[in-house]
Protein backbone atom coordinates (compact mmCIF):
# COMPACT_ATOMS: atom_id res chain seq x y z
CA UNK A 1 0.00 0.00 0.00
CA UNK A 2 1.05 3.44 -1.06
CA UNK A 3 2.04 6.26 2.06
CA UNK A 4 -0.71 8.48 2.47
CA UNK A 5 1.16 11.73 0.60
CA UNK A 6 1.95 9.01 -2.67
CA UNK A 7 -1.79 8.00 -2.58
CA UNK A 8 -3.87 10.03 -5.94
CA UNK A 9 -6.83 11.58 -4.58
CA UNK A 10 -9.89 10.54 -6.26
CA UNK A 11 -11.82 12.46 -9.00
CA UNK A 12 -14.72 14.62 -7.22
CA UNK A 13 -17.01 12.84 -9.33
CA UNK A 14 -15.86 9.18 -8.38
CA UNK A 15 -15.92 10.63 -4.91
CA UNK A 16 -19.66 11.50 -4.65
CA UNK A 17 -20.11 8.04 -6.70
CA UNK A 18 -18.74 6.08 -3.93
CA UNK A 19 -20.58 7.98 -1.47
CA UNK A 20 -23.89 7.38 -3.46
CA UNK A 21 -23.13 3.31 -3.43
CA UNK A 22 -22.52 3.58 0.59
CA UNK A 23 -24.99 5.22 1.38
CA UNK A 24 -26.94 3.63 -1.07
CA UNK A 25 -26.21 -0.15 0.84
CA UNK A 26 -27.10 1.54 4.12
CA UNK A 27 -30.41 2.71 2.60
CA UNK A 28 -31.07 -0.67 1.12
CA UNK A 29 -29.91 -2.70 4.28
CA UNK A 30 -32.50 -0.36 6.74
CA UNK A 31 -35.48 0.28 4.46
CA UNK A 32 -35.32 -2.59 1.88
CA UNK A 33 -35.00 -2.35 -1.86
CA UNK A 34 -38.61 -1.88 -2.13
CA UNK A 35 -39.07 0.80 0.46
CA UNK A 36 -35.91 2.59 0.17
CA UNK A 37 -35.96 5.97 -1.90
CA UNK A 38 -33.43 7.92 -4.26
CA UNK A 39 -34.61 11.15 -1.93
CA UNK A 40 -33.17 9.49 1.32
CA UNK A 41 -30.52 7.75 -0.64
CA UNK A 42 -29.19 11.40 -1.70
CA UNK A 43 -30.06 12.65 1.77
CA UNK A 44 -27.49 9.75 3.27
CA UNK A 45 -24.96 10.61 1.07
CA UNK A 46 -24.95 14.41 1.58
CA UNK A 47 -26.26 15.15 -2.08
CA UNK A 48 -29.45 16.78 -3.91
CA UNK A 49 -31.48 14.48 -6.01
CA UNK A 50 -30.58 15.39 -9.21
CA UNK A 51 -26.52 14.64 -8.30
CA UNK A 52 -27.87 11.18 -7.56
CA UNK A 53 -29.87 10.88 -10.93
CA UNK A 54 -26.47 12.22 -12.57
CA UNK A 55 -24.55 9.51 -11.45
CA UNK A 56 -27.49 6.36 -11.98
CA UNK A 57 -30.75 6.89 -13.92
CA UNK A 58 -33.09 5.10 -11.87
CA UNK A 59 -33.09 3.44 -8.14
CA UNK A 60 -32.52 -0.03 -10.30
CA UNK A 61 -29.37 1.41 -11.55
CA UNK A 62 -27.66 2.25 -8.61
CA UNK A 63 -29.15 -1.22 -7.23
CA UNK A 64 -27.11 -2.88 -9.97
CA UNK A 65 -24.21 -0.70 -9.10
CA UNK A 66 -23.87 -1.82 -5.25
CA UNK A 67 -24.26 -5.41 -6.34
CA UNK A 68 -21.69 -5.21 -8.65
CA UNK A 69 -19.15 -3.41 -6.41
CA UNK A 70 -20.15 -6.23 -4.25
CA UNK A 71 -19.23 -8.45 -6.47
CA UNK A 72 -16.22 -7.32 -7.54
CA UNK A 73 -14.83 -7.49 -3.97
CA UNK A 74 -15.69 -11.24 -3.75
CA UNK A 75 -13.64 -11.79 -7.73
CA UNK A 76 -10.46 -10.51 -5.78
CA UNK A 77 -11.08 -12.49 -2.72
CA UNK A 78 -11.25 -15.59 -5.14
CA UNK A 79 -8.40 -14.70 -7.04
CA UNK A 80 -5.95 -14.12 -4.48
CA UNK A 81 -6.35 -17.81 -3.81
CA UNK A 82 -3.71 -19.80 -5.61
CA UNK A 83 -3.69 -23.13 -4.37
CA UNK A 84 -7.03 -24.33 -6.07
CA UNK A 85 -5.43 -27.03 -7.86
CA UNK A 86 -3.34 -28.31 -5.57
CA UNK A 87 -4.36 -27.79 -1.87
CA UNK A 88 -8.26 -27.91 -1.97
CA UNK A 89 -9.15 -27.59 1.39
CA UNK A 90 -6.65 -25.23 2.25
CA UNK A 91 -7.90 -23.00 -0.55
CA UNK A 92 -11.90 -23.46 0.30
CA UNK A 93 -10.57 -22.42 4.36
CA UNK A 94 -9.07 -19.29 2.95
CA UNK A 95 -12.15 -18.62 0.42
CA UNK A 96 -15.00 -19.83 3.27
CA UNK A 97 -13.77 -17.78 6.56
CA UNK A 98 -13.22 -14.37 4.02
CA UNK A 99 -16.49 -14.89 2.31
CA UNK A 100 -18.24 -15.45 5.63
CA UNK A 101 -16.53 -11.89 6.41
CA UNK A 102 -17.92 -10.30 3.70
CA UNK A 103 -21.30 -11.66 4.54
CA UNK A 104 -21.30 -10.41 8.29
CA UNK A 105 -20.12 -6.80 6.67
CA UNK A 106 -23.86 -6.88 3.83
CA UNK A 107 -25.91 -8.86 6.69
CA UNK A 108 -28.43 -6.24 6.24
CA UNK A 109 -28.23 -6.11 2.31
CA UNK A 110 -28.23 -10.26 2.03
CA UNK A 111 -31.44 -10.11 3.87
CA UNK A 112 -33.13 -7.32 2.23
CA UNK A 113 -32.35 -9.62 -1.42
CA UNK A 114 -33.81 -13.01 0.73
CA UNK A 115 -36.68 -11.40 1.40
CA UNK A 116 -37.62 -9.04 -1.47
CA UNK A 117 -36.28 -11.18 -4.72
CA UNK A 118 -39.49 -12.76 -5.71
CA UNK A 119 -41.26 -9.32 -5.57
CA UNK A 120 -38.34 -7.91 -8.42
CA UNK A 121 -39.31 -7.43 -11.71
CA UNK A 122 -38.53 -9.73 -14.57
CA UNK A 123 -36.31 -7.38 -16.05
CA UNK A 124 -34.56 -6.48 -12.55
CA UNK A 125 -34.16 -10.33 -11.65
CA UNK A 126 -32.24 -10.90 -15.23
CA UNK A 127 -30.13 -8.36 -14.53
CA UNK A 128 -29.40 -9.02 -10.94
CA UNK A 129 -28.61 -12.71 -11.99
CA UNK A 130 -26.44 -11.58 -14.98
CA UNK A 131 -24.61 -9.68 -12.19
CA UNK A 132 -24.30 -12.67 -10.06
CA UNK A 133 -23.49 -15.57 -12.48
CA UNK A 134 -19.98 -14.75 -13.44
CA UNK A 135 -18.42 -15.45 -9.78
CA UNK A 136 -20.58 -18.95 -9.62
CA UNK A 137 -19.32 -19.50 -13.31
CA UNK A 138 -15.67 -18.70 -11.66
CA UNK A 139 -16.07 -20.81 -8.75
CA UNK A 140 -17.79 -23.79 -10.53
CA UNK A 141 -14.71 -23.50 -13.25
CA UNK A 142 -12.18 -23.77 -10.31
CA UNK A 143 -13.65 -26.90 -8.86
CA UNK A 144 -13.67 -28.14 -12.37
CA UNK A 145 -10.03 -27.67 -12.50
CA UNK A 146 -9.31 -29.07 -9.46
CA UNK A 147 -11.50 -32.05 -10.47
CA UNK A 148 -9.43 -32.47 -13.86
CA UNK A 149 -6.29 -32.40 -11.39
CA UNK A 150 -7.71 -35.05 -9.26
CA UNK A 151 -8.54 -34.20 -6.47
CA UNK A 152 -12.33 -33.88 -6.51
CA UNK A 153 -13.83 -37.51 -7.52
CA UNK A 154 -15.21 -37.50 -11.38
CA UNK A 155 -19.03 -38.72 -10.18
CA UNK A 156 -19.08 -34.96 -8.27
CA UNK A 157 -21.35 -31.97 -10.30
CA UNK A 158 -19.52 -29.29 -9.32
CA UNK A 159 -21.83 -26.93 -9.98
CA UNK A 160 -24.61 -28.70 -7.10
CA UNK A 161 -21.03 -28.60 -5.06
CA UNK A 162 -20.69 -24.80 -5.31
CA UNK A 163 -24.04 -23.69 -4.67
CA UNK A 164 -24.11 -26.84 -1.75
CA UNK A 165 -21.30 -25.00 0.00
CA UNK A 166 -21.67 -21.25 -0.71
CA UNK A 167 -25.37 -22.03 0.76
CA UNK A 168 -24.09 -23.49 4.06
CA UNK A 169 -22.11 -20.41 4.92
CA UNK A 170 -25.00 -17.99 3.65
CA UNK A 171 -27.73 -19.93 5.99
CA UNK A 172 -25.45 -20.00 8.76
CA UNK A 173 -25.12 -16.27 8.40
CA UNK A 174 -29.16 -16.17 8.42
CA UNK A 175 -29.16 -18.54 11.40
CA UNK A 176 -27.17 -17.14 14.01
CA UNK A 177 -28.90 -13.57 14.63
CA UNK A 178 -32.19 -16.03 15.67
CA UNK A 179 -30.59 -18.93 16.61
CA UNK A 180 -27.77 -18.80 18.60
CA UNK A 181 -24.97 -21.78 18.67
CA UNK A 182 -22.69 -22.83 21.42
CA UNK A 183 -19.96 -23.13 18.98
CA UNK A 184 -18.32 -20.50 17.22
CA UNK A 185 -18.77 -19.25 13.55
CA UNK A 186 -15.12 -20.17 13.31
CA UNK A 187 -15.57 -24.11 14.46
CA UNK A 188 -19.02 -23.96 12.23
CA UNK A 189 -16.56 -22.75 8.72
CA UNK A 190 -14.10 -25.56 9.73
CA UNK A 191 -16.91 -28.09 10.25
CA UNK A 192 -18.27 -26.90 6.86
CA UNK A 193 -15.26 -27.30 4.70
CA UNK A 194 -14.05 -30.29 6.48
CA UNK A 195 -17.99 -32.35 5.74
CA UNK A 196 -17.77 -30.91 2.12
CA UNK A 197 -13.99 -31.62 1.67
CA UNK A 198 -14.32 -35.29 2.43
CA UNK A 199 -17.79 -35.54 0.56
CA UNK A 200 -15.89 -34.16 -2.61
CA UNK A 201 -12.62 -35.71 -2.54
CA UNK A 202 -11.22 -38.29 -4.77
CA UNK A 203 -9.95 -41.73 -3.24
CA UNK A 204 -5.62 -41.43 -2.44
CA UNK A 205 -4.00 -43.07 -5.56
CA UNK A 206 -2.42 -46.34 -5.04
CA UNK A 207 0.91 -46.32 -6.57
Amino acid sequence: MAPDHLKIPLPSSEKTRTRLLEAAARVFSQHGIQGATTREIAREAGVNEVTLFRHFKSKEQLLYAVVERSMITEERLIRSIDSWTTNLKESLAQYAQQYFTLLEQKEALARAFLAEARAFSPSVQERIGELLSPIRAELIALLTAAKQAGLIRNDVDTECAVDAFKNSLYAALLRQSYLPARYSKEKYITQVVNIFVRGIEAEPRKD
